[in-house]
């Protein structure tokens, strides 16, 4: 019998697998900086839907909660981090609906990247590492 964290990588995967062929190289490197930088990550997908049935890929870890969210939207790539407030810089979109955007004292943040000229990986690696000191949302079990 798989476990939860066995199928959350699976679904997180088949997302992966199934983005736009354009922007299958970006969360590939997306996935793979974060797994880098946060190797006891975990991960799930969630908010299947008609529209979007292999869901949204989140990223957390048990003590924290999810902490980072991926989408394929039509023209670019998108890495939302839950407390993006408190994130320095600050990550541009500030538009990110969710129950995660309940709090208080910070709100979610994401970035969109549009090619991979757009990809800087010293700030997303940044942002990682930030969000392992701040806040997530929900718990992982």
């Amino acid at each position: 019998m798989k476990n939860e964290n066995q199928i959350g990588e699976q679904n997180v995967q088949a997302w992966i697998d199934g983005v736009k062929p354009e922007h299958s190289s970006i969360v590939s490197r997306i996935d793979k900086l974060i797994r880098e930088v946060i190797p006891e990550i975990r991960c799930t997908t969630k908010w299947h839907k008609p529209s979007q049935p292999l869901g949204v890929p989140f990223y957390g870890l048990p003590d924290k909660g999810w902490m980072i969210a991926l989408w394929s939207f039509k023209d670019s790539v998108g890495i939302g981090f839950i407390a993006g407030t408190l994130l320095h810089p600050e990550p541009p979109v500030t538009k990110m609906a969710g129950p995660w955007n309940r709090a208080i004292e910070y709100k979610a943040r994401r970035i969109d990247i549009h090619n991979d000229k757009d990809f800087d990986e010293k700030l997303i690696r940044s942002w990682l590492k930030q969000a392992l000191e701040l806040p997530g949302w929900s718990k992982i079990d």
